[in-house]
């Protein structure tokens, strides 16, 4: 026997024997899990295909770019051809865009990015995490149209890992490749374009870590968990730990189903490798992990903090979406009176698609693999049951894992259904190629799938729009008919040729469509920017609408909006009990929004009410709508003025450094200034106080206390002296120690685990 049959079948890995080939027919393809050269042109294929899908923002067609549509600068615009939203969720403009590109920035200018002094009063940047100041990709942002090619590199790293992971379970290269290809241009890259897609590229690769490790404990051999480590740290350094944590518990599922196809002696060295990569994925996050938790232990969370979100589910009206996606039009193309349809649409998190659909449920009916095949459907099964809510005894399942209380299922548990419906589908596809499908199983999947198609046109008949109902059934039912042709044709090579391209067409059709809603030839109106850039120095300003939270941070000029979760929890009581008590202070945006009461006083009328707070936080100028001027006062002086916007400058503004009245304040920037003074005094600074800051007063340390339960003050010595201010989260050196600890952890054991053996990739 062939000495790599032999390590495949020590690692329970040997493709199932070939049937003889036929006349003519090519013969079956070997054992070997990865040939470079082929496989490279396979990867090659998913990068055509995911460039291709993307082509109209990449190639100005459409305009991906957040930053005229949610900035509130966009002067023109073309509509594209299609009505509603490029993306479901406006914080691929307000976080990922805006926060992004002021960590970017920071890194430009060799500086960590602890701390955004341009969010509010000050707020840490890097233990916010949606902005992913340690996220390698976010460097991206600092390009024009940076948040579109980021998520295009995570695309096909998506694919590229999901194509590995079927590789490694034996499959067909173009099973393979079609597999990749789906979870590459899945339903939640289609719809979203924040924060929680950037952790579901590092899913595939942790179960390909997984896989690997496998491998090492069947073969006796050292290493092999170093993957289970890297992905998982760079799932919790992508910025959105709800989908991390979604991630590891999908991750704890393939690890318990490889767990059963070892032999009792090899179980213990396969949990020690499981447990070697939590934890060094765990010392490698350490940096971040210091960060967030030590901003999350003093921060508001709003209802974030208790159990909403693990106790919200889709109504069952967006059901028939999960199978055929544009039922009920563009994303928020169109409302309804009871508000359902933008109740689904704030609320979904991902499609998957017919043939997928289709060619998983011949995946499930496959020979082999039988193990995977009902862990992939008991998975998929919790999932939706948990999503949906119903049936109510399999939604709680769970619901009963530590922790899923607080996160947000219904929405981010997309991603790990849509891989488990790649994986059966490409099981499905392996199927075809071998020529293993039969007409018998054809005859019961085919109807199965019809009449699922027509059981979701039916529910969703009751609410507009029957053209989008028409359009997506005609769709679904071409592609699935279309499957089960191809599943009939003779010739294998054209059969799989033909099943892969169909598989691509209609994940590139449904990726591709939301490009068809955004704006064309869009215009910016940056002199208001231009403006404040100019006239604003250390001060801040406060918007009623131009200038949108976070974009303060994107231009680096001081805004007191903030539209982000979580907020300082003094910054967020300062806000409730001395700006605006109607507002949610996450989301502060000076306008009617923020989940303000109707009731409830217009943001103008409580900045008119509450001045004197607003010039505490050194307030300087108020932006407005230039068909909303504020009303003729001596507190206010119009200051700018275009046809989009109006800049007041407000009178007795404090300013950002303040002193006793004899000292001479000289400031150099926001962590910088110089005092004078004939006596000792105290020197304020309006910056929100954390733990983890610190002064130097000419080099020497000195202790900084809060004042005003929100800003800062230090004490300075009689004389001229300069001050300097710095934020580091506490037992930040603690984290990079741990995170120095995984490194050489890793590096030891590549040392350490000598020649490659023949098992794979260790």
């Amino acid at each position: 026997m062939p000495r790599a049959r032999i390590a495949l079948r020590a690692a329970g890995l040997e493709a199932p024997r070939a049937r003889p080939a036929a006349a003519g027919r090519r013969p079956a393809e070997a054992a070997v899990w990865l040939r470079v050269p082929a496989d490279a042109w396979a990867l090659l294929a998913i990068a055509a295909v995911v460039a291709l899908a993307n082509a109209p923002s990449l190639l100005a067609f459409a305009s991906s770019n957040p930053l005229g549509p949610r900035s509130g600068l966009m002067s023109s615009a073309t509509p594209g051809p299609l009505p509603g939203e490029r993306a479901i969720d406006p914080n691929d403009g307000y976080v990922s865009q805006a926060l992004g590109h002021r960590a970017a920035l920071d890194w430009a200018h060799l500086r960590v990015p602890w701390w955004n002094p341009y969010e509010g009063t000050g707020a840490p940047l890097a233990g916010e995490m949606q902005s992913g100041a340690f996220f390698p990709p976010t460097l991206l942002t600092l390009l024009p149209n940076g948040l579109l090619y980021e998520h295009v590199l995570l695309e096909f790293l998506a694919g590229l890992c999901a194509y590995l992971l079927l590789r490694r379970l034996l499959l067909t290269r173009w099973a393979s490749a079609a597999g990749g290809l789906a979870f590459a241009l899945n339903g939640t890259f289609a719809w979203f374009a924040h924060a929680p897609v950037n952790p579901v590229a590092f899913l595939p690769a942790l179960l390909f870590g997984v896989e690997l490790a496998f491998s090492a404990a069947a073969a006796a051999r050292r290493g092999g968990w170093w993957l289970i480590a890297v992905a998982g740290a760079a799932s919790f350094y992508a910025g959105f730990p709800e989908v991390a944590y979604i991630n590891a518990l999908f991750g704890v599922c393939w690890f318990a189903w490889r767990s059963g196809c070892l032999r009792r002696e090899r179980l213990s060295a396969f949990a020690l490798k499981g447990a070697s990569g939590a934890v060094v994925g765990a010392l490698l996050s350490a940096p971040l992990l210091v960060a967030s938790v030590d901003y999350v232990a003093d921060a508001s969370l709003g209802a974030h903090a208790g159990n909403v979100a693990g106790a919200t589910h889709l109504p069952l009206q967006a059901v028939p979406q999960l199978v055929l996606p544009y039922v009920y039009g563009p994303i928020f193309a169109f409302g309804d009176p009871k508000l359902t349809l933008t109740g689904i649409w704030g609320h979904v998190g991902g499609f998957l698609s017919t043939s997928l659909l289709m060619l998983a449920l011949l995946g499930l009916s496959s020979r082999g693999r039988k193990g995977l095949r009902l862990m992939l459907l008991a998975w998929i099964a919790l999932a939706l049951a948990r999503i949906y809510g119903e049936p109510r005894p399999l939604g709680d399942v769970l619901g009963l894992v530590p922790g899923m209380s607080h996160v947000a299922f219904y929405r981010y548990g997309f991603s790990s259904v849509e891989l488990a419906v790649a994986v059966l589908a490409a099981m499905g596809l392996d199927e075809i190629a071998r020529g293993a499908v039969s007409r018998a199983r054809l005859a019961a999947v085919t109807p199965g799938v019809l009449a699922g198609i027509a059981a979701a046109a039916v529910g969703a008949r009751r609410l507009p729009h029957h053209h989008y109902l028409a359009g997506s059934v005609v769709w679904g039912v071409a592609v699935v008919l279309a499957v089960a042709a191809v599943a009939l044709v003779r010739d294998p090579r054209r059969r799989i040729c033909l099943a892969t391209l169909l598989v691509a067409s209609d994940a590139l059709v449904l990726f591709a469509l939301p490009q068809a809603s955004a704006p064309r030839n869009v215009r910016l109106d940056t002199a208001p920017v231009s403006f404040l850039e100019r006239h604003l120095g250390t001060s801040r300003f406060f918007t009623l609408g131009p200038l949108q939270p976070n974009y303060g941070s994107y231009y680096g000029i001081g805004s007191l909006n903030v539209n982000d979760v979580p907020v300082p929890k003094p910054f967020a009581t300062y806000v409730h009990t001395r700006l605006d008590d109607a507002v949610d202070p996450m989301v502060f945006v000076g306008n009617a929004g923020g989940g303000r009461p109707r009731s409830a006083p217009s943001p103008v009328r409580e900045l008119l009410r509450n001045l004197p707070a607003y010039r505490a936080a050194s307030v300087a100028y108020v932006v407005t709508p230039a068909a909303h001027p504020l009303s003729r006062s001596p507190k206010f002086t119009l200051a700018f003025r275009n046809p989009s916007t109006r800049i007041y400058r407000l009178a007795g503004a404090t300013p950002y450094f303040t002193s006793a009245p004899a000292c001479a304040v000289r400031t150099t920037a926001r962590d910088d200034v110089q005092l004078a003074c004939p006596r000792p005094a105290r020197l304020v600074r309006r910056e929100t106080y954390l733990r983890g800051w610190s002064a130097r007063v000419d080099g020497h340390p000195a202790h900084v206390r809060r004042f005003d339960r929100l800003f800062q003050a230090v004490t300075v010595p009689a004389g001229a002296h300069r001050i300097t201010f710095a934020y580091a989260p506490p037992y930040a050196w603690w984290g990079l120690a741990a995170f120095a600890a995984g490194c050489a952890w890793l590096l030891g054991v590549s040392y350490k685990r000598g020649p490659r053996g023949p098992g794979g990739w260790v």
